[in-house]
């Protein structure tokens, strides 16, 4: 059987992957205990605190759908409209509280594992794909990135995921239009859900570009039917946008991120700190990458440090290129780097997903440890066919050793629950650091008990959650510090607003004084005052 894409660079028949293995009973079986597997991580999260993104989302949901608000408007997100119509899904079918919402995750969880085993079953075994599932439902549900929570990223990653199995599927039969305008639309529905996933679509375009030898001309259709398709989910949301307020849909969903609030506008310092906090988090995962690298290559480090070691001479033994792609080779008696074609072209996929992911999350700036969430799929797949591999070229106890590192590296991020097996609070508590989160519930059911539905609060400067479990309307729109730090204007207008007719009744204090130039002095100075 050859694929429907042709021939390699040299002639030969590109193999076509052994799509026709039959499932087996036993393979549902146990895909079905990985789908519980990582409900069984994500149940003792099931009612943490509800983070300031899930209340974000919800708050502007409610606003949007009964009414009491406008979208981009007194309801400001940077957002397209796709998150909140899946949160409106999740109130109509599920409930409108935080179990609900993490529920919702995991049913996303579990849809994106079958669309990882199903890419990891394409490229090495039914065993290895069942391993990437467990891998997928670990990865994704990680305390320390907030893998248990409802955020756009879990959502995100099923459409993407769907991306990348209609991209080999496509490949396989010969690039059929109806595989290249489900592409467009799953890559649409992706970024309705979180912008940055705007990049399969040039994962896309490369791994057409790269795949096979084929015409300019080609190339350029099948990316114009993959646009056909993404504007089939876009241009209702452009409509849509239109309707509320051209302006204000293109600023907060485009230009916001784009002038305050990106790569482009962080500082290299702020990208610094971002990766040291993310490597803080998950110290254990790269540690074990560290132990896969040194096992991988502890031959060829060998063979460095004896060169180092006994060969003083300034030019050193050359050693074989990692990479199989690429290759050296003469031309008039200079050395030449010469890129092939992908022989692995399932891995090839793999691993420009990968790089995709890894420039949407440095897309933002930010580095919120949640971005991490849509790299997960991936990663999972390569660190299955990665980690198994390694696994059945070692000694037999050598391999036990193996494994018992692994697994006692990978479970430190879950450790938090030795700290919680009494109550959610510690829990909450051990994942935060302070007690703005767990105390957010009672602040909530306090400013019920004593305010009317209409009446304003300000949450100084963060916990937008508190704004949606109150069901109260904020005093100032803007509802995250992260967009407070951004904007030039927002402390002054927090500051007009204390002080203006229709300042808060109640303001809630999350503990955050650097956010000002002043760490808020000014602030609470007024507050006192009025």
């Amino acid at each position: 059987m050859t694929s429907a894409g042709g021939r390699n660079a040299d002639g030969s028949a590109i193999p076509a992957p052994d799509v026709g293995r039959s499932v087996s009973l036993a393979e549902i079986l146990w895909l079905s205990a990985t789908l519980l597997l990582s409900l069984a991580l994500r149940l003792p999260f099931f009612r943490v605190a509800m983070i300031a993104d899930e209340g974000g989302y919800a708050f502007a949901t409610r606003g949007w759908f009964e009414g009491t608000g406008e979208l981009y408007q007194d309801l400001w997100i940077s957002r397209p409209q796709g998150i909140f119509i899946l949160y409106q899904a999740i109130f109509e079918t599920l409930g409108t509280d935080t179990v609900a919402f993490r529920l919702a995750a995991w049913i996303a969880c579990a849809l994106t594992s079958i669309m990882v085993w199903l890419i990891a079953r394409h490229w090495v075994s039914p065993g290895v794909a069942l391993y990437a599932a467990a891998c997928f439902a670990f990865f994704s549900s990680v305390p320390n990135i907030e893998g248990y929570t409802a955020n756009a990223e879990i959502f995100m990653g099923l459409p993407a995921a769907a991306t990348a199995w209609l991209l080999l599927r496509s490949w396989e039969r010969g690039w059929r239009i109806w595989h290249l305008l489900g592409i467009g639309i799953m890559t649409g529905i992706s970024i309705q859900l979180k912008p940055s996933a705007i990049v399969m679509m040039p994962v896309a375009a490369v791994f057409m570009l790269l795949i096979e030898p084929t015409p300019l001309r080609d190339i350029l259709k099948r990316i114009g039917w993959m646009s056909l398709g993404l504007a089939v989910i876009g241009i209702p949301s452009l409509i849509h946008g239109w309707y509320l307020g051209w302006n204000d849909f293109i600023y907060a969903t485009i230009e916001y991120r784009l002038t305050s609030q990106s790569s482009a506008s962080t500082t290299l310092q702020g990208h610094f700190k971002g990766i040291v906090n993310l490597v803080e988090r998950l110290w254990g995962l790269a540690l074990a990458l560290a132990v896969m690298l040194i096992i991988k290559y502890r031959e060829r480090l060998h063979r460095g440090y004896v060169a180092c070691a006994y060969a003083p001479h300034p030019h050193l033994p050359k050693l074989k290129h990692p990479d199989q792609n690429l290759h050296v080779v003469p031309a008039q008696g200079q050395t030449v780097m010469s890129l092939s074609r992908p022989t692995d072209q399932v891995g090839f996929l793999i691993r420009l997903w990968a790089l995709g992911c890894l420039a949407g999350i440095a897309m933002g700036g930010d580095w919120w440890p949640h971005y991490l969430i849509q790299m997960a799929a991936p990663f999972s797949i390569w660190f299955a066919r990665a980690t198994a591999s390694l696994f059945h070229a070692l000694p037999k106890w050598d391999r036990r050793m193996f494994a018992a590192i692994m697994i006692g590296l990978l479970m430190t991020p879950y450790s938090v629950l030795f700290a919680g097996v009494r109550d959610v609070e510690s829990i909450t508590s051990a994942l935060f650091g302070h007690v703005g989160y767990p105390a957010q519930d009672d602040v909530a059911e306090y400013l019920q008990t004593h305010t009317e539905p209409e009446t304003t609060i300000f949450v100084a400067f963060d916990q937008a959650a508190i704004y949606y479990l109150a069901d109260r309307p904020p005093a100032y729109r803007h509802l995250y510090d992260q967009e407070l730090k951004a904007l030039p204007n927002s402390y002054s207008e927090i500051l007009s607003v204390i002080q203006g007719p229709d300042r808060p009744m109640y303001i809630v204090t999350t503990r955050q004084a650097d956010l000002f130039p002043d760490r808020g002095a000014l602030f609470w100075q007024l507050v006192g005052e009025y």
